[in-house]
């Protein structure tokens, strides 16, 4: 639906029930000018709120704490319904900068569904990190699926298939000598009914980010397994892309939103009361849903926002050979942390 241009240190509200969460928010679309009073504005688009960390930009008291919006640039912040309506929005010059994950940001780059291609500028958040949240699989608290093994034949719920969520199953399975077509069903689900799913007996388990956890942590549910068991290591599994043309022309109002990148999660963990308030109030979210993952070890590893181009590039591979993306690619040509101060 169309969301008119927001005034100075003014942004788009998408109020969001906890059952609406995910990959059913409201999309919005905001046609951006290049400059606003002689300032530049960008515009930045993400898809699940406090979840992708960049959304805390649209709350106006976080805003405040910020050195260079208002200044160096101005913002115009837009929650979309998946990453692909993020990209259509990039591609129709309608935002500068979105929220992608593993496998849209290698599909995006790969298929040039931007003009002038996307060059990711930050990490969103890692998973997999042996002392944080990892994505997690969990079964029903009486049923009998414990571990990895017992998920043959069973009915497994992901929001999409064809994603990084996905490849969580794919990648297990593959592991331990099954196939992930045929020797499991899954079921594409909204997030927010996962739990409702597992105690229905519609689905026997399902792939649980770190806000959707919480309520599969409230019923005693079982953790089958999480992508800590499953990589080696810690890799980056959400960035903040820009378009290429957007750094080419505003580059400098790019860095700047960078810098207020780095300092406002500084800032959300040395004020984690205060900001789980406010992403609650913002959002429309329950408080204790927010309380109980966000800006803690059952969050995802999010200190390190610069870009690992090693552990990028593992992960780009890695998705070719479970199957997501055809080609691989060098990630050095379409990313920089020339945009991110380091930490």
């Amino acid at each position: 639906m169309p969301i008119e241009n927001s005034s100075r240190r003014s942004f788009l509200k998408s109020g969001a029930a906890v059952g609406t969460l995910g990959m059913t928010g409201l999309a919005g679309c905001s046609a951006l000018s290049n400059v606003t009073g002689g300032t530049p504005e960008l515009g930045l688009a993400f898809t699940v709120p406090v979840e992708n960390i960049a959304s805390l930009f649209a709350i106006e008291e976080i805003q405040d704490q910020l050195t260079n919006l208002g200044s160096e640039y101005e913002l115009d912040v837009t929650r979309d319904q998946s990453t692909p309506d993020s990209l259509n929005k990039m591609a129709a010059g309608n935002a500068d900068m979105a929220l992608l994950s593993t496998v849209s940001y290698a599909s995006a780059v790969r298929q040039e569904a931007v003009p002038g291609n996307i060059s990711m500028i930050a990490t969103d958040f890692w998973d997999a990190h042996p002392d944080w949240y990892g994505i997690t699989v969990f079964s029903g608290a009486d049923s009998d699926i414990t571990e990895p093994e017992d998920l043959e034949g069973a009915t497994i719920g992901v929001n999409a298939q064809g994603t990084g969520v996905h490849s969580i199953i794919v990648k297990q399975f593959q592991q331990i000598g099954l196939d992930p077509e045929n020797d499991a069903e899954i079921v594409e689900l909204p997030f927010p009914t996962f739990v409702e799913a597992i105690n229905d007996g519609r689905i026997d388990a399902g792939v649980f980010p770190a806000i959707f956890a919480v309520a599969a942590r409230g019923e005693g549910f079982n953790e089958v397994y999480s992508s800590q068991d499953i990589w080696e290591q810690e890799y980056p599994f959400a960035y903040t892309v820009a378009s290429n043309n957007s750094l080419d022309e505003k580059g400098d109002a790019i860095a700047a939103w960078g810098e207020d990148f780095r300092e406002m999660v500084d800032w959300a963990y040395d004020n984690r009361s205060e900001a789980v308030s406010l992403a609650a109030e913002y959002f429309e979210l329950p408080e204790p849903l927010v309380d109980g993952f966000f800006l803690t070890n059952n969050d995802y590893y999010r200190q390190d926002l610069t870009i690992d181009m090693d552990r990028l590039q593992f992960t780009m591979d890695e998705m070719v050979n479970l199957g997501f993306v055809e080609d691989t690619f060098d990630v050095t040509e379409y990313a920089t942390n020339d945009y991110i101060p380091q930490n």
